[in-house]
């Protein structure tokens, strides 16, 4: 049950002290440490729940963080601060949120130190520890917590007996890895499942990384932390199956409002559900939260300013998924093939992840980067298809794709219909290409609209627009400007299915619309136009209808 340790090389150039491109290098190593072990994190993933996603989220939010680093300029402490920043607006999951309070410590480095010393780098690790404690409502050892306590101690005793400060890194690395051994011995599910704890392998993992950073050595592979007895993941499995309408929902999310106070939205999010950590200040609070009424929560979000970055997993999907029981909503790092799409609307996404795509938030108007699509097609380990679902982010995710050692290709899906009608066509069974060329073939068999407001008073190819006018769009181009959303969505049917027969149209209707709305222009395109319709709630902002015929 003890974790392997990376061989330690030593190094012929100590770093006395750490300066901020050292640092910048750590964070960037420590990144790279976990994306290289994220599969064999998420494989002992069984606390508190067996969702097989640490390795992951931790990945992901060490990415973010190191990321920011790499953009700062100036002393150790605005690389630190970045990097903080960036892990808190990215945290992933309750691992990583976790993390990101451990990084948050390094943000209390003193502005005007040129370098970092053995005794300063303690001081990082306990700040870290502190905050870590402080956002869980219940600490459990045998946790990352335990492991950040042990790091944080040796680090501060090295530092007393006057070690350098990668030497001091290297102890707290070493002594989170020991932490990592013993949660067996703390923690009964751990002992019972025959593993480690993924949160506290992980952190090791990360300073392992952050030391070779530091001395500019290459990061070095571990076999592994072993597996999960099959008896135990038997067990959890049948558990789960037998209770998975009370499994609940993974909750994420940011808050932005005025005077918001922690301690109060920990609270109530404790009394929504359990595993509750709520991390910020007074103007920015990030939310995690295991809950049966997802929906509650993020409606009390709302009630405290604005909501961003909301994510809603179904957890006795992760958890069938992460035991063998059966399809995830959502492909798992490891998984034979995974396609990625980029949608947002909580209609939309929970459609591409129910026909079994990761999802990246994104469309018009909210391009996401080319890194956060690199995250996650390099969080899926195996092959990838990329679905951009937007004529604006196909270059993006090509961007996204390249120089990568993974086999991955981007269909180049320009609109949400496209995007749904290639996830179809894909058959899990078949090999690589043959998916790949079956889901290019269904993109080209669907013709695509978007009705819209304009932004701006217009005219274009002698189509006069007024501003705030409801506009149709179909393939990307401006093809009507009418008296109401209902009627410029008619119209674009109409033109689209002239001439055709046994068409089917697909109406994703968003935000400000209704599902009798939608219903009612369905009745209406079947009644007139003698076309199959179907309605879907898609939920996506800024375009009260999508349009798919096929």
């Amino acid at each position: 049950m003890t974790p392997p340790r990376a061989s330690r090389r030593s190094s012929s150039s100590r770093a006395t002290t750490i300066d901020a491109a050292a640092l910048v290098r750590a964070f960037a190593a420590g990144a790279e440490a976990l994306r290289a072990q994220a599969d064999a994190l998420n494989a002992i993933n069984v606390f508190p729940v067996p969702d097989g996603d640490t390795g992951t989220n931790m990945s992901l939010t060490m990415r973010a963080a190191a990321e920011a680093a790499s953009e700062a300029s100036g002393a150790p402490a605005d690389v630190a601060k970045a990097a903080a920043q960036g892990a808190f607006m990215g945290a992933k999951g309750n691992s990583g949120v976790i993390l990101s309070q451990v990084l948050a410590g390094f943000a209390g480095l003193d502005s005007a130190a040129a370098e970092v010393d053995a005794a300063m780098l303690a001081e990082c690790l306990e700040r870290g520890r502190v905050a870590a404690y402080a956002v869980i409502s219940e600490p459990r050892e045998g946790t990352i917590l335990t492991a950040i306590t042990s790091a944080a101690e040796a680090s501060r005793r090295a530092a007393g007996k006057g070690a350098t400060a990668d030497f001091a890194l290297e102890a707290a690395a070493t002594a989170a890895n020991d932490a990592a051994a013993r949660t067996p011995e703390l923690l009964p599910v751990l002992r019972e499942a025959g593993v480690v704890d993924a949160g506290a392998q992980g952190l090791a993992v990360l300073l392992d990384g952050m030391v070779r950073g530091v001395r500019g050595e290459s990061i070095e592979a571990v076999e592994g932390f072993g597996a999960v007895d099959p008896a135990w993941l038997a067990a959890t499995r049948r558990t789960h199956e037998r209770d998975r309408e009370h499994a609940g929902s993974c909750t994420e999310f940011v808050v932005r409002g005025e005077h918001l106070d922690v301690g109060v939205v920990r609270r109530r999010m404790n009394e929504m559900g359990d595993s509750a950590v709520v991390v910020g200040g007074e103007g920015l609070l990030r939310v995690h939260l295991h809950t049966a009424e997802p929906k509650v929560a993020l409606a009390f979000g709302r009630t405290l300013g604005t909501v961003s970055g909301e994510k809603v997993d179904d957890m006795a999907a992760q958890i069938a998924a992460f035991a063998g029981g059966g399809d995830a909503a959502g492909a798992t790092a490891g998984s034979a093939m995974a396609i990625i799409a980029v949608v947002t609307g909580e209609g939309l996404e929970r459609l591409f992840r129910s026909l079994g795509a990761v999802v990246v938030r994104g469309g018009q108007t909210m391009n996401p980067s080319a890194g956060a699509i690199r995250a996650a097609i390099e969080a899926a380990g195996g092959p990838v298809v990329v679905l951009p679902n937007n004529a604006n982010v196909v270059l993006t995710a090509e961007q996204a794709a390249r120089g990568l050692k993974q086999r991955v290709r981007v269909a180049p899906s320009r609109s949400v219909p496209q995007g749904v009608a290639a996830l179809v066509a894909m058959n899990p069974d078949a090999p690589f290409d043959d998916n790949v060329a079956a889901m290019l073939a269904a993109i080209a068999g669907v013709r695509s609209a978007e009705v819209t407001l304009a932004a701006r008073s217009t005219r274009v190819r002698g189509l006069k627009v007024r501003e705030g006018q409801p506009i149709g769009l179909i393939d990307g181009d401006l093809c009507f400007a009418q008296g109401t959303v209902a009627a410029a969505a008619r119209a674009c049917v109409e033109r689209m299915v002239a001439g055709q027969e046994g068409v089917l149209v697909t109406l994703y209707y968003g935000q400000g619309e209704t599902r009798g709305g939608a219903e009612a222009l369905a009745v209406e395109l079947r009644r007139d136009l003698g076309v199959e319709v179907e309605v879907v709630e898609g939920g996506q902002p800024h375009y009260p209808y999508l349009i798919g015929v096929e």
